[in-house]
């Protein structure tokens, strides 16, 4: 009985250690985030330029994801990281005239609000978006509740949870051609159980793909999706970004694209093509009347979304010649408040804002 029970228990230790050997072996077959190679980094100025939206693809291991044939839909830009605190433990990110704050807590990066022109968010119990070390499998899961503002009128106010994942390894081909084994794809969930507008909730979906020796990740692909009681839930394809490899992670900017964006005179590409818009009214009661002319041909469509981002009225595209057109949205329904108006021109990307009285 005692070596049937020495033969159990050594049977037992030798299932312990195969599998245990298999999740070593796995980790080892991809990228680990860390502290002192991931984290934000004071300083760091980054490229990044949006690319025609792609599918995240299969999760899993030795998942190959192929982006070569991806093309540019926008101008680059660049993401900068500041300090906010002396201690540089509190630190803010820069892009497209949009703020983001983190704090960095032990081995935790926390978000803790965004502010730009038009929407300041504080979040009074932050979202973890990054615990190290994250290897192949590892999952983080936290509440989030903020309160803020819209264009300094509107109360705003959300709560949900945000989910990581780091839910595939494998090989990554990007827009520039270059191959990456050991990549390491990381899945964040943002579920969003209260977004200050009755009956509706909204999801927010982030894939990012992390190569061996690079701080930040060279691929990300963003989707949303919102949920009214009673309706089918509603998914929008938001955006996909390329972070050139060789162009991160530099401790200044020698690129010029952040003088560049400040510089008088210097316009973005969308409005060199679609010019001299008026909104009229603004503020509007029934009608409202987009006027605007192009330079060129181009290919138009307006969406009208509310302030949490659901859209409420979207425009077919429409291969337009260079003149002046008019576009017209009826907004008599609607309930008082501002509403971002986004105007897509040969896939780039503006946001108007219209006053609803």
């Amino acid at each position: 009985m005692k070596h049937i029970r020495l033969s159990f228990f050594c049977s037992i230790l030798f299932c312990c250690f195969v599998v245990i050997s298999q999740i070593s072996a796995q980790k080892q077959m991809s990228v680990i985030l860390n502290k002192h190679r991931n984290l934000p980094h004071l300083g760091d100025s980054i490229i990044k330029q949006q690319v025609e939206y792609v599918d995240p693809g299969a999760s899993g291991r030795d998942i190959t994801w192929d982006f070569r044939s991806v093309r540019p839909v926008d101008d680059a830009y660049n993401l900068r990281y500041k300090a906010i605190t002396p201690d540089t433990l509190q630190l803010m990110g820069i892009e497209h005239r949009t703020i983001y704050r983190y704090k960095v807590k032990g081995d935790t990066l926390l978000h803790t609000g965004f502010e730009n022109a038009t929407t300041l968010m504080e979040y009074t119990q932050p979202e973890i978006k990054m615990r190290v070390p994250f290897h192949y499998g590892d999952t983080i899961s936290s509440r989030f509740v903020g309160t803020g503002e819209y264009c300094h009128r509107l109360p705003l106010h959300v709560a949900g949870i945000t989910t990581t994942l780091a839910d595939g390894s494998g090989t990554l081909f990007t827009p520039d051609g270059r191959e990456y084994k050991k990549v390491l794809r990381v899945k964040n969930l943002r579920e969003y159980s209260e977004t200050g507008v009755d009956s509706v909730t909204m999801r927010l979906e982030t894939w990012s793909w992390y190569v061996k020796e690079n701080r930040y990740p060279v691929f990300e692909t963003v989707k949303t999706a919102t949920h009214k009681t009673g309706k089918e839930e509603a998914e929008h394809k938001v955006a996909s970004f390329f972070y050139p490899p060789m162009q991160q992670g530099q401790q200044t900017d020698t690129t010029g694209l952040a003088e560049k964006e400040n510089e008088p005179g210097s316009l973005p590409e969308i409005d060199r093509i679609f010019t001299n818009c008026k909104l009229l009214p603004n503020p509007v009661e029934s009608q409202l009347r987009i006027e605007y002319d192009l330079t060129q041909n181009a290919t138009v469509n307006f969406s009208l979304h509310d302030a949490i981002g659901v859209p409420k009225i979207t425009t077919s595209p429409k291969q337009q010649q260079s003149g002046h057109y008019t576009e017209t949205i009826s907004m008599g329904s609607f309930p008082k408040g501002v509403y971002p108006l986004y105007v897509t021109v040969n896939g780039m990307l503006k946001t108007l804002h219209v006053v609803k009285k």
